[in-house]
């Protein structure tokens, strides 16, 4: 069997069990496509993720001299709660970061031009970055986040998803991140850094007949993450398997 007809005999069917995330473009699965090299059947498979960044690493491009002669890239790791580590060469810091936007402390200058800054209801600042008052009304305190003390104000407020800015232990000046979406990279700290995000739980099944489908067995371990936005490729073995349906199966994690 030639190539061409090889790959008309090969059928690919995406069955999404859950939503992969929430995306811009709504109800976005993932592109599936077949490729033959070295008598080997692959799927290319793009998950068609949003960017992120909590729980994605970013490797610079650039690496750097370690012990022994060998060469590494600084890793940065965006976690959950706003946490952030950088590992540079054999060092790791710590930190914390926010997406750039409109400040309590920059709202609140615009609500006292607009609004002055006396009255029942006088609003400050708080450690963690909102805005309180205490409502003498209730005798109790209100706390807002800075877009809905905005919203219910009538104030400018921005947010560039893009962009954020760290605080990191060690250094005395916030660092600022902008993400390029022509390049998709990273600038950080004038470095240029790649994303990586977690390979979402998956399997490929096969079936001779479209109605019984077990699991296959990959030849490879499935890798962890991938290099976002590429996707991934993988290995279903021998073209021996050409008279097999293919489909991939996106699980609940």
């Amino acid at each position: 069997m030639n190539k061409k007809l090889l790959l008309g005999a090969i059928l690919l069917v995406i069955q999404n069990c859950a939503v992969i995330a929430q995306t811009d473009n709504e109800g976005l699965g993932p592109d599936v496509d077949v490729l033959i090299k070295d008598k080997l059947i692959n799927v290319s498979i793009n998950f068609n993720e949003p960017f992120r960044w909590e729980n994605t690493r970013f490797d610079s491009i650039k690496t750097f001299p370690m012990r022994g002669g060998a060469e590494l890239s600084h890793t940065i790791r965006f976690e959950g709660g706003n946490n952030l580590n950088w590992r540079q060469t054999d060092m790791v810091f710590s930190g914390t970061y926010l997406i750039k936007e409109s400040s309590a402390k920059e709202l609140l200058a615009q609500y006292n031009e607009k609004h002055g800054g006396f009255g029942i209801s006088t609003w400050t600042v708080n450690k963690e970055g909102n805005l309180k008052t205490f409502n003498e009304s209730t005798g109790s305190y209100e706390v807002l986040a800075p877009k809905v003390f905005a919203e219910r104000f009538g104030l400018d407020f921005y947010s560039d998803k893009f962009s954020i800015e760290a605080s990191v232990s060690g250094y005395l000046l916030e660092i600022m991140g902008k993400f390029n979406k022509q390049s998709n990279l990273l600038n950080f700290d004038t470095l240029d850094y790649m994303p990586f995000f977690s390979v979402p739980n998956l399997e490929i099944e096969e079936s001779v007949d479209l109605r019984d489908w077990a699991k296959v067995e990959l030849p490879n371990k499935l890798p962890s993450e991938y290099q976002w936005p590429q996707g991934l490729i993988l290995n279903l073995g021998n073209v021996s398997n050409s008279g097999k349906f293919y489909r991939v199966k996106i699980l609940n994690n």
